[in-house]
């Protein structure tokens, strides 16, 4: 339960060591950069002088940003092509590891190996080019196949012109009964069930008529191919083999094409491991700042990767000038540290609920055990049963284990096994409380003792929310809401007040006297009031009002009002806990009433277990929604702000 220590690093080194560092940076995920310039011009990048640094001091005065003057997006779809080709031959992809740092032997090994590729597929795509007019020109002259002419006489005709088309029947019978009308002479070679294939011969004079009369037809031509001699059974025969021959090189060709990839598998996956980690490295780049001999590097590192990169600094010839400092160090205060959260593997799933509302600020305490706690116990109260938790138990460990969905695996869980627990308190098992004894309370036999044991547990868990909200404020120094806010000490104290007061009625207890009470609530109501101007006048800031005393008393007054109304109804919430575990016994009698009413075992059977599993599916993702209503409006509002940066490292991850 905690957010892990952050520090400020400042890096100097020589420029020739910049490619190098930031791509190890990249490889390891240590730094979440900020810009270099911006430390610097906050004076928080400072050296002292000293015979290592001179040089870096002395070079300050010509500092700019890093500009990065890379290009190779040809390059990146060099190799997305080589592996769409890769997937075309069903080649899997391998796990390789390797990269190469020197950027100018990366591009060159990209450019020699693409290359080679080109050049192979460029005579595979003319292959397929050529293949695709066979298999048109083959059926070209199949639609001639009974003609007897030689195709080069068709060629010397010096006064026609001839053409061969495809036309629907029902065009055919339309241009038929239009001979007169066109100027060519026209003869059908071929008839399919759909279409009919017609030869024409135009004088050339009157060749742009024909056409149109044609094209108004939807006739469509097929080009005769005039480069082959003799008769079309002649050409045919020519073209069976020219068209086995091409199949053959076709084939030929895609096995070395495969070869190739396969044995340039290694090389490809290590080039795309370098492009992806120049890609990570120019996002630290960018944020660098250099002269004409250093660069200047600035981010936050976690106190854990301190040592590793320490280590990795250290291992550079040239020397690395290393300056590190604590938040609470720094000058600029627009640079906020990231927030990196430390929790143990128990309660880790449960940060994802967390960051749905929000990254808890630096100095802000981490809510993931609390929320932990509250929402298991909070569920399992709700939706208490062995058989059912057992369900999401199971279903949690699958998506853990087999789905690679670790939060949502472990949430449902951990919820699962909580439902187990509370089960065997309330004595049910898939619904039915007659297998086993209740441990401690059947709540539809104990209903009042349900919902008040709700509402006592949500009194504590608001308590305990206050008190972190306390602590919240004192850890920013908020005087004004952490002392006399609704949810600082002011606003805690009349809480503690009122509960103490109604117990005391409860039991018939007078701790006080009704003076007393009613004096102390006003206290806590004025301090709440007057909470801006109190701070100020303890901090010795001016004016007390920032806005005016007209418009703060207003705005106050309606604080007032709505602390009395959230603290009731903050409280109140909570019985929804227990209404939930009734509700979940009524839902499953209802189901039970129906089956009893079935004069079939086996129907009987089936209502119960659909009744489980909507009762699982419907109920459990109510409850689920519940739960997480009284943690983000009724807990979180007490002591949760959530606006941080999360800690986003540049980090490097091969596919």
């Amino acid at each position: 339960m905690s957010v892990e220590k952050m520090y400020m690093v400042n890096m100097i080194g020589s420029f020739l060591d910049f490619e190098k560092l930031t791509k190890n940076l990249a490889l390891e995920g240590y730094i979440h950069p900020v810009n270099a310039l911006q430390e610097i011009d906050s004076s928080d990048f400072s050296l002292e002088t000293s015979e290592d640094n001179i040089e870096a001091l002395m070079d300050v005065s010509y500092i700019r940003p890093y500009i990065y003057d890379r290009e190779f997006s040809l390059n990146l779809k060099h190799l997305e092509k080589l592996e769409e080709q890769r997937a075309h031959f069903n080649i899997p992809k391998e796990d390789f590891m390797d990269v190469i740092y020197d950027y100018e032997l990366i591009e060159k090994e990209t450019e020699e190996l693409y290359s080679e590729f080109d050049e192979l597929h460029k005579e595979y795509e003319a292959l397929n080019e050529r293949a695709q007019y066979l298999e048109s020109t083959h059926q070209a002259f199949d639609f001639l196949k009974d003609a007897s002419f030689k195709l080069e006489d068709m060629s010397h005709m010096k006064n026609f012109k001839v053409g061969l088309y495809k036309v629907n029947k029902e065009n055919m019978n339309k241009i038929r009964a239009n001979y007169e009308n066109i100027p060519s002479a026209v003869t059908t070679v071929h008839k399919e069930q759909d279409f009919i294939i017609f030869i024409s011969f135009t004088p050339k004079l009157l060749i742009s008529e024909a056409e149109r009369i044609f094209k108004s037809a939807n006739c469509e031509e097929i080009l005769l191919p005039y480069e082959y001699k003799g008769t079309p059974k002649e050409i045919m025969r020519g073209l069976i083999l020219e068209e086995e021959s091409n199949k053959s090189k076709i084939d030929l060709l895609e096995n070395k094409i495969k070869e190739f990839l396969i044995s340039s598998s290694k090389k490809i996956r290590t080039l795309e491991n370098s492009y992806e980690l120049e890609k990570k490295s120019l996002q630290i780049k960018k944020n660098a700042a250099r002269t004409n001999e250093f660069f200047y590097l600035s981010g936050w590192v976690p106190s854990t990767y301190m040592a590793e990169l320490e280590k990795l600094l250290s291992s550079f010839e040239e020397g690395i000038i290393f300056i590190k400092k604590t938040p609470n160090e720094i000058n600029n205060k627009d640079i906020i540290p990231p927030t990196k959260l430390k929790n143990n593997p128990i309660i880790k799933p449960f940060e994802s609920i967390v960051q749905m509302y929000g990254i808890p600020t630096y100095t802000e305490i981490d809510p993931t055990m609390f929320l932990a706690i509250t929402y298991t116990i909070m569920f399992g109260a709700m939706f208490g049963d062995v058989g059912q938790g057992a369900v999401l138990l199971l279903g949690g460990l699958f998506l853990k284990y087999k789905k690679d969905r670790g939060n949502l695996g472990g949430i449902l869980s951990r919820i699962g096994l909580s439902s187990i627990i509370f089960g065997f308190l309330y004595g049910s098992v898939f619904g039915s409380e007659e297998v086993i004894n209740a441990l401690l309370i059947r709540p539809m036999e104990d209903i009042n003792d349900i919902l008040i044991w709700a509402i006592i547990f949500g009194c504590c868990f608001l308590i305990i929310g206050f008190i972190l909200g306390i602590i919240n404020n004192a850890k920013k120094k908020d005087i004004e809401h952490g002392i006399f806010g609704k949810d600082g000490v002011a606003g805690f104290l009349f809480y503690i007040a009122v509960l103490t007061l109604i117990v005391s009625k409860i039991f018939k207890k007078e701790l006080l006297p009704t003076g007393v009470w009613v004096g102390f609530f006003v206290l806590c109501l004025i301090s709440i009031l007057l909470k801006q101007p109190l701070a100020h006048l303890i901090e010795g800031k001016k004016p007390l009002f920032v806005d005016g005393p007209k418009d703060y008393f207003i705005e106050a007054s309606f604080e007032v009002i709505e602390t009395l109304l959230s603290m009731f109804s903050n409280t109140i919430s909570f019985i929804r806990v227990g209404a939930f575990a009734l509700n979940h016994v009524g839902l499953f009698v209802a189901f039970s009433a129906m089956a009893k009413m079935t004069k079939s075992g086996v129907a009987s059977v089936f209502i119960l277990v659909l009744g489980n599993i909507i009762i699982i599916g419907l109920e459990g993702l109510i409850v689920f929604i519940q739960g997480l209503r009284l943690q983000y409006y009724e807990l979180f509002s007490k002591y949760y702000e959530g606006a941080g940066i999360p800690f986003e490292p540049i980090k490097v991850k091969f596919n």
